[in-house]
């Protein structure tokens, strides 16, 4: 960890489950992401505070949970985030089921409520799975983008001001489950499938999709989230197939893959997306519900300008210079989250799980 330096006491403790994230000016969102990994899981927050000016330093320093860093002098986020978050798992997770989410992402487990992490866990356990990704689901309220904006103090939590989501729909909506190519494999063997769809590629304009009935037939077939998540045998080639046949509809689409959940073993590099080893991937998709629209026009105008999301936060740019945030982005095939159960479609349990 020569790359960040601790700055309140060690405050993790022997039982508690490793929550690893990266911070910068988020103090509307933080109170709901403590809240909600408390409620999930017996959790040590062990979090990177990139700079905030916010009080979001001061918030997290003062919380009994959280164990607080921040980076040595020049070090930079968009270069040295995966050397941050592996340190932090080398240290305080070797051999430990440990999440890793973005401060504006929500782990959602499938499967029983009732069971929770724990049980999602033993579960995952019994299928020799040291990992499970989780799709990423953009959420929204019924209003237009630009009056997007929470307020940790007012009584509503996320997941009620942004109740919305896209769920299921014919191609170019919807989600897709794609196998990624070989060469992507060669440098970052987990996982070997990537997500695509949902709220991210309309809002940001980048599909305008025209598929033929044979590619429309293909897509429906062999990439969406009904296929296992490790393709193997046949199942494989004819899905690589149609990854090959359909390759130009998704260019510009942006990745909704995360490995939301892993058994964690030291010396690995990992971005939140991807793994430079092999892991042994449940057959069951989690969930994070992802809130990226939290501070109305104001913070999308700081997001471009900071330029540390994807692609130099171009998409952003895209969603600012397109006029796009004067609108709702609710529409015809848009579900309101209730809980879990909202998901079905989207998320699916272990195989004979319970």
């Amino acid at each position: 960890m020569d790359r960040i330096t601790r700055i309140t006491e060690d405050r993790h403790r022997p039982g508690q489950t490793p929550v690893v994230a990266l911070s910068h000016n988020e103090i509307n969102i933080l109170p709901d992401f403590l809240s909600h990994y408390r409620t999930l899981c017996y959790a040590s927050f062990l979090i990177v505070d990139d700079r905030s000016t916010d009080g979001s330093r001061e918030y997290l320093a003062a919380q009994p949970d959280v164990t607080l860093f921040e980076p040595v002098p020049g070090a930079e986020f968009g270069k040295e985030r995966a050397i941050w978050k592996s340190g932090l798992l080398d240290h305080y997770g070797a051999g430990q089921w440990c999440l890793s989410p973005d401060v504006d992402e929500l782990f959602v487990c499938p499967g029983p409520v009732s069971r929770g992490l724990a049980g999602y866990i033993a579960a995952l356990e019994a299928e020799g799975a040291e990992a499970a990704i989780a799709l990423m689901i953009d959420m929204y309220g019924d209003l237009a983008l630009a009056d997007h904006v929470h307020k940790a103090d007012d009584g509503l939590s996320l997941t009620q001001r942004f109740d919305h989501f896209d769920g299921p729909a014919p191609f170019p909506g919807g989600y897709t489950m794609r196998p990624v190519t070989k060469k992507q494999l060669e440098t970052h063997p987990a996982p070997p499938v990537r997500f695509n769809g949902g709220a991210r590629d309309r809002l940001f304009f980048l599909q305008d999709a025209q598929p033929t009935a044979l590619q429309s037939r293909m897509i429906e077939r062999f990439l969406r989230l009904d296929r296992t998540v490790t393709p193997r045998g046949l199942d494989a080639v004819l899905r690589r197939l149609a990854r090959n046949r359909t390759r130009h509809l998704f260019q510009g689409a942006l990745n909704a893959t995360k490995i939301g959940l892993f058994k964690w073993q030291p010396g690995t590099v990992f971005n939140g997306h991807v793994m430079d080893r092999p892991v042994r991937l449940s057959e069951s998709i989690a969930a994070l519900l992802h809130f990226p629209l939290t501070r109305g026009r104001a913070g999308i105008e700081y997001i471009v300008q900071r330029g540390q999301h994807a692609g130099g936060s171009r998409y952003y740019k895209a969603l600012l210079d397109g006029g796009g945030l004067d609108r709702s982005p609710v529409f015809e095939h848009s579900r309101r989250y209730e809980g879990p159960q909202s998901l079905t479609g989207l998320i699916r349990d272990v195989p004979g799980g319970r």
